[in-house]
């Protein structure tokens, strides 16, 4: 089965939740609706930083050199009935014929927690991936909204990189033994 390709209209990232109990998604919105993919808050924060390299790989004087991240409330979270996808790994890469980013994603090993069989017969989880062809312009939205709405969350701890909650957490780093604040 060969990869579904997405021109959204709109390209997001949000969550659902409370801080320690939030729930990543990427989305794309557009005629035919929206589709949203299950990630990891990391995944949300990798891809808007390699985005924003790919962008300034393709125009090194792209505005998104000295731009600001910043929530943008047209890029708020439509809330998903399900997740298509969990997504597992990604790519990106630039088509130049077309002017546009790919962003490709292949699901990861397992089921998205809740989802029946049928909700994810779109998408066979074994071999079909999805591929998202997005112009210059949702690029830099997509970035600078999804940088901001990483920095909303809970602190990441300097020693181990993972998140702290306000009591502190019992850092790994430091074989569990202080209580990190």
């Amino acid at each position: 089965m060969s990869d579904m390709e997405i021109v959204p209209e709109t390209f997001t990232a949000d969550y659902e939740g409370e801080p320690g109990r939030r729930t990543f998604y990427v989305q794309a919105r557009g005629e035919t609706g929206a589709r949203s993919f299950r990630v990891e808050k990391q995944q949300v924060s990798l891809l808007a930083e390699k985005l924003r390299e790919l962008l300034l790989m393709i125009d090194p004087e792209d505005t998104i050199k000295s731009a600001s991240p910043e929530r943008d409330p047209s890029l708020t979270l439509e809330p998903p009935e399900a997740a298509d996808m969990r997504i597992g790994t990604m790519g990106l890469a630039f088509d130049d014929e077309n002017d546009r980013v790919v962003v490709f994603a292949q699901p990861a090993g397992e089921e998205v927690e809740g989802e029946e069989e049928e909700e994810e017969a779109e998408l066979d989880p074994e071999s079909a991936g999805v591929r998202f062809l997005l112009r210059r312009d949702q690029v830099r939205a997509f970035v600078l909204h999804a940088l901001a709405v990483v920095e909303e969350g809970r602190p990441i701890c300097p020693l181990c990189g993972l998140p702290m909650s306000p009591s502190g957490h019992q850092c790994p780093a430091s074989n569990g033994h202080h209580v990190m604040a």
